[in-house]
Parts: C-alpha cells; sequence; structure tokens
C-alpha cells in the first residue's frame, strides 16, 4: 500500500453551551444518527482530531448521554476509555466499556455507541497498513490478515496499548513543529505493530510456517538500491520487497543472510547516515535544530535518535550540530 503524501488537518473545538455542541455533532456524525438522552447541568464539550494519513488520533470528552449510530467504516478504530461509559453493539456482540479500557472496532460492521459522560482517545487507522506491517512480522499474506477479536488479549497488553495510543495522540496533537512525513510514517507503524501483539488475528499463528530458504544477493541489491534512493520517503517493507521482486519474507531470510540485517534496519543505518550529513552541514544559528532533522529521518523520540547518533558516531547529536 502505497502511503504516499497526505496533508495533516486539525480540528478543536470546546464548548459549554448545549446547543451548539449539537449543532457541532450533527455536522461531525453527518450521514449517522445521534440522539441526546440528557445533558449535565454543568455541560461541557471539547473535541481535538489530527488526521495525518496513515493515522489519525482523536480525543473527545463531553457530559451528556448520547445513543450514535455509524455506518460501517473502512478503518480500524482503537479506543482508550479514560472516563464514562461505552455500550458498543455490533450486531455481532455487546462491548461494554469503562474507565481504563482498551477496544479495537474493526470495520465492516455498524456500531450502535451508548455513551455517558465520556473521555476517550481513538487512533484511527487503515488496515491495508496494519496488514503490511503483519506480513513484514509474521510472514502472512495480507490478504489473510484479520484482526479476530475486540478485546486485548491480556490486561497487561491492554495497558501497553493504551499507553502507546497516548504517545501517538501526544505525537500528533501537540508537536513543537509539523511532522514530517517520515515521522508520521514511524507513528502509524508504531500503533499498528502494537496492536498485532495486543488483539488477537490470524498472524498471531502465522510464525509457525516454514521459513523461506535463503535468496540470491542480487535480490538484495535492488533491496539495497532502492532504499538508498528512496530514504526519504516513508517506505514499507513491503515496497522495498517489490522492488526486489520477492515476498517480505525472503527478503527478511536474504538480508539475514548476505548482510547479517533486516531490510528495516538497514534503512534506519542509511535514514541515520542521512541525519548525520544534515547536522554536519546544518547552521544553528539560522534555525536548524536536532529535533527537526531527527523528525525529518523518521525518528519519532530524541533520546532514541541521541542514543543511535552516539552509538555510530561517538558523540551527540547537538555536538556535531554545534560544531
Amino acid at each position: 500500500m502505497r502511503l504516499g503524501k497526505h496533508p495533516v488537518t486539525r480540528f478543536e473545538f470546546a464548548t459549554h453551551d448545549v446547543d451548539v455542541a449539537h449543532d457541532v455533532l450533527r455536522q461531525i456524525y453527518a450521514g449517522h444518527t445521534f440522539r441526546v438522552h440528557q445533558a449535565a447541568r454543568r455541560f461541557s464539550y471539547h473535541q481535538v482530531a489530527v488526521d495525518a494519513g496513515p493515522v489519525k488520533a482523536v480525543r473527545v470528552a463531553y457530559t451528556m448521554d448520547v445513543t450514535v449510530g455509524f455506518q460501517p467504516v473502512d478503518h480500524l478504530i482503537f479506543v482508550a476509555l479514560a472516563d464514562g461509559r461505552v455500550d458498543t453493539h455490533d450486531r455481532r456482540e455487546v462491548t461494554r466499556s469503562g474507565p481504563g479500557d482498551v477496544v479495537l472496532h474493526r470495520p465492516g460492521r455498524p456500531l450502535i455507541n451508548q455513551c455517558r459522560d465520556f473521555d476517550m482517545v481513538s487512533i484511527n487507522l487503515d488496515p491495508a497498513l496494519v496488514a503490511a506491517v503483519a506480513a513484514l512480522r509474521t510472514g502472512i499474506a495480507p490478504d489473510d490478515f484479520r484482526f479476530d477479536g475486540s478485546d486485548p488479549l491480556s490486561p497487561p497488553l491492554a495497558a501497553y496499548f493504551r499507553e502507546t495510543m497516548a504517545y501517538v495522540y501526544g505525537l500528533l496533537t501537540s508537536p513543537p513543529e509539523p511532522l514530517p512525513s517520515l515521522a508520521i510514517s514511524a507513528a502509524a507503524d508504531l500503533a499498528a505493530s502494537a496492536a498485532l501483539v495486543t488483539f488477537p488475528s490470524t498472524a498471531m499463528t502465522a510464525s509457525d510456517r516454514p521459513a523461506v530458504g535463503p535468496l540470491t544477493p542480487a535480490s538484495v541489491r535492488r533491496a539495497v538500491s532502492y532504499i538508498e534512493s528512496h530514504a526519504a520517503e516513508p517506505i514499507t517493507a513491503t515496497w522495498i520487497a517489490e522492488a526486489a521482486r520477492v515476498t517480505p519474507r525472503a527478503l527478511q531470510a536474504a538480508f539475514r543472510r548476505h548482510l547479517d540485517s533486516t531490510p528495516m534496519a538497514y534503512l534506519r543505518r542509511v535514514r541515520l547516515s542521512r541525519a548525520h550529513r544534515d547536522l554536519l552541514h546544518a547552521d544553528p544559528t539560522t534555525g536548524d535544530t536536532v529535533s527537526a532533522i531527527a523528525h525529518r529521518w523518521g525518528y519519532l523520540s530524541l533520546s532514541h535518535f541521541a542514543a543511535d547518533y552516539r552509538a555510530a558516531y561517538g558523540r551527540s547529536p547537538s555536538q556535531t550540530l554545534r560544531y
């Protein structure tokens, strides 16, 4: 799946006026049914949403009882509830959520949400993106991938995924500067990878499949050439494998045999070297920063960037930028 470039859009709205909130909600949920049962006397409503293409982050908090009927959607919706209650009906099962709960709403199913005085964060992902990550990590064919349940596999995994959602939401909604496409791609990959270990799916048994034998170095050379030429783009392991004319799992085996690495690890090394080059040519007096360069080359965490950089170059990124 080609993620491509996507304009990042942000929406934020807050009010204490029930009628104004109702008007906004009816616009947001156009095409869906929306019915208010009761609003609190001291009413409040606040919503923040950032759509970054492969990943969308939303936080909604309001003090009222409503029922919202959703038509089937084409994306995965992961919801973490901080406060309140939500009962979700999808014609097959009923999921009751309270504070601290994490739930997955799968695509293709109409939903009815009965919500009461809640505060929630949601992360939306394209199913094709998650399937591509599953193919890379387990070897499952993307067409064979699907999530099999709405609840996390265990309470510790639920807590892990809730923390991941909070991190991705914070990254997308409050960056010090606009996030470049590589950082957005990394955030989407992080959320997808966390979802794969948290929720039951067909990828859980994919690791039992027989390994693929080693390939000729020509496949590796094609992959390396593609990585070197497209390192500044939000490429995926599936794209690299397509350029190498092999499956993602076969390319993994070839890289381990011939380079003692993986395609994505090699891509990270290339991006780190490009970040090093940018630091060498940057001028802090004109506004160049370590964080901007790190984000440009796909690093979400400055501490991880600093650790990788020091391991590779023996000094901190800020020391290179200053000198």
